[in-house]
């Protein structure tokens, strides 16, 4: 059994042969990568909708190619609902599958994003599909509305928050404490499957979060184990 994952879950470019990102490099399904041509970055609930035809059509091609099961590796799960339907392979997202992962150690949970508010319909969207909703507390966003404001912020964001440059790990640290504080019995769930290098962070500064992009992968391999 091997799982196809579309998409890399950052700005990487998806190629041949391209290294796997760290959370999907010892896993208990060993998984292959492969690129969404199609997909654009969904600032805008038109520009999701592209999103959402390019993951389709992209899981569509893997599974025509002989895929076995499929992960959307992006937290807007993307075409997961729709490629559910059509096929009769596993298929998951990130974003669901990190949410239901969250809940199997506590009762809801809160999301701490790096995108700015006018991003949350992806978060919306996501959990009302996946019948969530009403697991959040709260969606807590690390950035402004002006990331979005040239082509090259989104990219340029991932990148250099994967580096520590959009915000400070301070910032982040006291954020985490402030959702624990409004919500101490939630966990704490990363709203961007780039944000991954920042789990490793967090856990020396003994504060536990999940990580999705490993999360919602754990969630499909665990549920194709167990079958």
């Amino acid at each position: 059994m091997t799982i196809s994952v579309l998409g890399s879950g950052d700005a990487t470019v998806v190629t041949p042969g391209a290294a796997l990102p760290e959370p999907l490099r010892d896993t208990a399904i060993s998984c292959r990568l492969l690129a969404v041509p199609d997909a654009v970055f969904p600032r805008s609930t038109e520009e999701r909708l592209i999103c959402e035809q390019a993951y389709f059509d992209a899981g569509m091609a893997a599974a025509a190619d002989g895929a076995e099961a499929l992960y959307i590796n992006t937290v807007g799960d993307y075409g997961v609902t729709k490629l559910q339907t059509a096929l009769d392979i596993p298929v998951n997202g990130a974003g669901a599958g990190a949410l239901r992962q969250a809940l199997r150690h506590a009762e809801r949970f809160s999301i701490l994003t790096l995108w700015p508010p006018g991003m949350r319909f992806i978060y919306d969207i996501m959990m009302n599909e996946s019948g969530l909703s009403n697991f959040c507390s709260e969606i807590l966003h690390l950035s402004s509305d002006n990331i979005l404001a040239s082509e090259s912020g989104p990219a340029k964001a991932m990148k250099t928050f994967q580096a520590c440059g959009v915000t400070t790990i301070e910032t982040v640290v006291r954020s985490i404490t402030a959702l624990s504080t409004r919500h101490p019995d939630d966990a704490i769930v990363l709203g961007c499957t780039c944000m991954y290098p920042l789990a490793r962070v967090l856990e020396t500064r003994g504060l536990e979060v999940v990580e999705p992009m490993f999360a919602g992968y754990r969630r499909l391999s665990d549920s194709i184990l167990s079958a």
